[in-house]
């Protein structure tokens, strides 16, 4: 430890100074080649997948057509109030084509950060779902996991049952 933080937490003095010193298999009680092979295998999978690049950019892209496209529909809409009714048909049908290439881009921005969210909850999911199977819950303490609410309810109940008595 330092000796600042010896002095500021008012704690005795370390009597052994601790060297890094490499972990051993003894220690964790996991096979460390392995791991390691593991990590090599990750690391060229992330190396061999293309990144996904310009997705803010995307982003602008989406928002700027949308932009055009409304732009142009309130133009056509202005020039179809003002011409004669047997061209005003065609005006109106090519302003709510623009209208809905803006809808278009819109839903599209959006579908594609609906399916970003997605694809972090299924990895939150997988990630949990590891930590499970590792046995590594991550949280010290105590905790229950319940399956739905009435399983929560019967909980809270037998508990302030057991501490009335």
């Amino acid at each position: 430890m330092n000796k600042k933080i010896e002095d500021v937490f008012d704690l005795p003095p370390m009597e052994k100074e601790y060297e890094d010193e490499p972990i051993k298999q003894e220690e964790t009680g996991l096979d460390l080649a392995q791991l390691q092979q593991q990590l090599d295998v990750a690391d060229k999978i992330d190396a061999a997948l293309p990144m996904v690049r310009d997705l803010e950019a995307l982003d602008a892209d989406m928002d700027n057509y949308a932009q055009k496209a409304m732009h142009a529909f309130q133009d056509l809409m202005d020039l179809g109030q003002n011409v004669e009714d047997r061209h005003a048909a065609a005006i109106f049908d090519t302003a709510s084509k623009m209208m809905t290439n803006a809808i278009t881009a819109k839903t599209a921005k959006m579908d594609k950060k609906l399916k970003m969210v997605q694809l972090q909850l299924q990895k939150a999911k997988f990630d949990a779902q590891e930590a499970k199977s590792r046995g590594d819950t991550g949280i010290q303490g105590e905790a229950e996991e319940f399956e739905d609410r009435n399983a929560l309810i019967n909980a809270v109940i037998n508990k302030m049952n057991n501490s009335d008595k």
